[in-house]
């Protein structure tokens, strides 16, 4: 649905949690995660972040964006889960 709405992605920024990234080490194949190989099949590119510093853009951002929508969320008074899915894909109109 995203992809349909806003295109597709040339890459996805993320740290190395498993679901990204596979952390044993295996010198003969790259062994990628469901969602790793999901991006694959769509072209866009995996960029893991390999940095503390930028492993904390990554997470000072997710940070950011999670309390300005919980911030929205209280001012339009919405206080269900139901409430929240019905709101959400007016959020980026």
């Amino acid at each position: 649905e995203y992809i349909d709405q806003h295109g597709k992605p040339t890459a996805f920024y993320s740290d190395r949690h498993a679901v990204f990234h596979v952390s044993k080490r295996d010198a003969q194949t790259e062994r990628l995660t469901q969602f790793g190989r999901v991006l694959q099949d769509l072209n866009i590119e995996l960029i893991c972040a390999n940095s503390s510093q930028a492993k904390g853009r990554v997470e000072r951002a997710n940070k950011t964006l999670q309390d300005r929508l919980v911030k929205e969320m209280r001012l339009q008074g919405i206080d269900t889960i139901e409430q929240a899915n019905a709101w959400l894909p007016r959020l980026h109109r």
